[in-house]
């Protein structure tokens, strides 16, 4: 959707297009469905102890439309929340291209941040990867600094293969630069 209205210099080749590890969202979503879950638990621990925690004991089928009607929002609640969570994830991406480093940044449902960093301007690039589990999948913090202001920084969490896209960025910002030097009428 949004990758089609990009406008590509001509002749700039994307190298890797990416998107957060496969945890990040699993994890995401396993919190979602335990919170899915709550009401449910909550009515059998309900009919359960019920007579024990209370000295009146409750009849739950006298509540049956109020109850199923919290259940209900309850669920949709949650599954808005599930949405949320996929559509964020689906629609942040960095577009890694042999010219410059496009980040797409979906923050809610109408409001999206999209930045672009030239090549050239990139000054360092660093990656971080803390924890067991971010060790063994292999994701972490991509941070990167380019030339200008402290807005121009860039950090992104939970990116899959770390080292690898530090690579290939290094790469291509080294080739970029190596260009620009032989033919300056490029910079820009």
């Amino acid at each position: 959707m949004l990758f089609e209205k990009i406008q590509f210099e001509s002749g700039e080749e994307i190298l890797r297009v990416v998107r957060k590890h496969w945890f990040i969202i699993v994890s995401e979503l396993f919190a979602v469905f335990v919170m899915a879950l709550v009401p449910f638990l909550t009515l059998v621990g309900l009919t359960v102890f019920s007579s024990e925690l209370l000295t009146e004991s409750i009849k739950l089928g006298d509540y049956a439309a109020l109850i199923t009607f919290g259940i209900t929002v309850w669920l949709i609640l949650t599954l808005m929340t599930a949405f949320a969570i996929w559509t964020n994830y689906y629609l942040d991406q960095w577009i890694i291209t042999d010219r410059r480093i496009i980040m797409i940044d979906q923050l809610h449902f109408f409001n999206r941040n999209v930045s672009v960093f030239r090549l050239e301007r990139l000054q360092d690039i660093e990656f971080n990867v803390k924890g067991l589990i971010p060790t063994l999948l292999n994701f972490g913090t991509i941070q990167a600094q380019t030339a200008g202001s402290f807005e121009s920084n860039f950090k992104t969490r939970g990116m899959p293969d770390p080292r690898g896209l530090q690579a290939i960025i290094q790469k291509a910002m080294d080739q970029r630069l190596a260009l620009i030097h032989n033919n300056p009428n490029l910079a820009g």
